[in-house]
């Protein structure tokens, strides 16, 4: 499977996971046995299924009928892992599962700390949907900051939440979806169930023409996969947010 020379194996991901894990996958044989299961993989004999795999995908990519008709081949093998049941374990790993929302929480708080930002959790008056904000009080040489989070770990949750964060007027600097790797996934399998073709960009573009950017957390580590929208909000309505994020600490 070629990847390209130039792709970041860090920054890139398919159905969520990143190039790097995508690769280490492919290495563990269970996978291949796995993908001849999901992809009906003809033709496939010795240890190594990968080649009958490729050929398989590439016939699947030219099929109008397929649902994967003109995905990236990286974006199939991926969402195709995911997808298999007898690689549960393994997927739980790859996509960094977790069992509660509330398992992102600290993660999200480090990071907002390392922004420079005061994490605070719950709900505030005038930011609309969130359940995590950074603040920052203004001063001579940086502007006050507030940045909202909706962290989620259930697919239709958040599509809820992308239909209310783009419907509603926002009061603070900037908003981000947060999730695992393994919501992302989710949600794009979700979609199959409405949509005739798998749309590798259906997160992506909604959240981008919603302005909100996307955290993405595995275990501690949290990447920030789209940059949302700054905005300049109303000077009252940003100091009122900061004023109820100061009355709750």
């Amino acid at each position: 499977m070629k990847f390209g020379f130039f792709v970041d194996p860090d920054t890139t991901r398919f159905a969520g996971l990143r190039l790097r894990r995508l690769k280490e996958a492919l290495k563990d044989p269970r996978v291949g046995e796995a993908l001849v299961e999901e992809l009906q993989v003809t033709g496939a004999s010795g240890k190594n299924k990968l080649p009958a795999v490729e050929r398989r995908i590439e016939e699947l990519r030219a099929s109008k009928s397929s649902l994967w008709f003109e995905v990236p081949a990286p974006e199939i093998l991926a969402a195709s892992i995911f997808h298999a049941k007898p690689l549960a374990s393994v997927v739980d790993e790859l996509w960094k599962r977790v069992a509660r929302v509330q398992d992102l929480a600290a993660p999200l708080a480090t990071w907002l700390n390392l922004a420079g930002l005061t994490p605070h959790t719950g709900p505030t008056p005038a930011t609309g949907r969130a359940n995590i904000l950074g603040y920052r009080g203004g001063g001579v040489i940086a502007a006050m900051r507030v940045v909202d989070i909706e962290a989620t770990n259930d697919p239709s949750e958040l599509a809820r939440s992308l239909d209310e964060m783009k419907s509603a007027k926002r009061h603070t600097s900037a908003s981000y979806i947060a999730c695992t790797p393994a919501l992302v996934a989710e949600y794009l399998w979700a979609r199959t169930a409405t949509a005739p073709r798998w749309e590798p960009d259906a997160l992506a573009s909604r959240l981008r023409a919603a302005g909100l950017g996307l955290l993405v957390l595995e275990g501690d580590a949290v990447a920030q996969a789209i940059l949302p929208q700054e905005r300049k909000p109303d000077k009252i309505k940003l100091t009122e947010v900061a004023k109820a994020i100061l009355a709750d600490k």
